[in-house]
């Protein structure tokens, strides 16, 4: 495609893949950064510094606190031509802790976290929200989190995604938006920890005798569907750990 006029909120992790991928793209940081331009939602006076009027825009970083986040826009972002929202897939709110449903676009969410009500109102202006997994890729390895013992129970479910699946899936829409829709970005493919660790194991990232602390009564986690996203994207192979 060619390369859309594009401003990325939020040079992090996903937004410097994006970056890569559209070189062209307007960037921005919280602090000085080479070729970025600075920029801080809680701080007004910098958004004038965001070229946004007829662009397409991302908004990477968690969209809190409302008021700051509604100011923004009605200041900054109505003359956008597109707006995407990088949520979290945590937004959705589980009743029964003892099950492993699937969970598409229309489960219940936790109306109380600050993201999620920034999330909803800019929606319901026209955003694109994508409701990403647990990110991993260069430098975020599944492996490393197990090693630092970031996980504690085995046998909870996890849902992931690699940083270019995510970068594809934002390419897709800058060149057929889909204004006020929410999409899970996921593999599809949950697994539990234990289940990660084998396969890690298996390939010598994980030493052969390493092993997960006991398992939690009662602690499953979630299953995202991603009907919307494989609909929208229907020949794309997603990354496995």
């Amino acid at each position: 495609m060619n390369s859309p006029a594009l401003t990325i909120l939020g040079a992090g992790y996903v937004g410097a893949a994006l970056w890569r991928r559209f070189p062209a793209a307007i960037a921005t940081r919280r602090h000085p950064a080479p070729q970025m331009l600075h920029f801080d939602l809680t701080e007004a006076t910098s958004w004038s510094n965001i070229p946004c009027k007829g662009r397409h825009v991302v908004w990477t970083f968690p969209a809190e606190p409302l008021a700051q986040v509604q100011a923004y826009h009605d200041t900054c972002l109505k003359e956008a031509a597109s707006l995407i929202v990088l949520g979290s897939t945590s937004a959705y709110q589980l009743d029964d802790e003892t099950g492993t449903p699937w969970l598409a676009e229309d489960a219940p969410i936790d109306a109380n976290l600050a993201r999620v009500q920034g999330e909803e109102w800019l929606r319901s202006r026209g955003a694109t929200v994508l409701r990403l997994a647990g990110l991993f890729g260069p430098g975020r390895e599944p492996a490393g989190w197990l090693q630092r013992g970031r996980i504690k129970d085995g046998a909870k479910l996890v849902n992931l995604i690699h940083v270019d699946d995510v970068v594809a899936t934002i390419a897709a829409l800058l060149a057929r938006p889909r204004p006020g829709v929410t999409i899970n970005v996921t593999n599809g493919e949950p697994l539990s920890w234990r289940e990660l660790a084998t396969r890690l194991r298996q390939r010598g990232e994980l030493p052969a005798d390493w092993q997960l602390p006991a398992s939690i009564p009662g602690c499953f986690g979630k299953r995202i569907a991603i009907h919307r996203l494989r609909e929208m994207l229907p020949n794309h192979h997603f990354q496995q750990p």
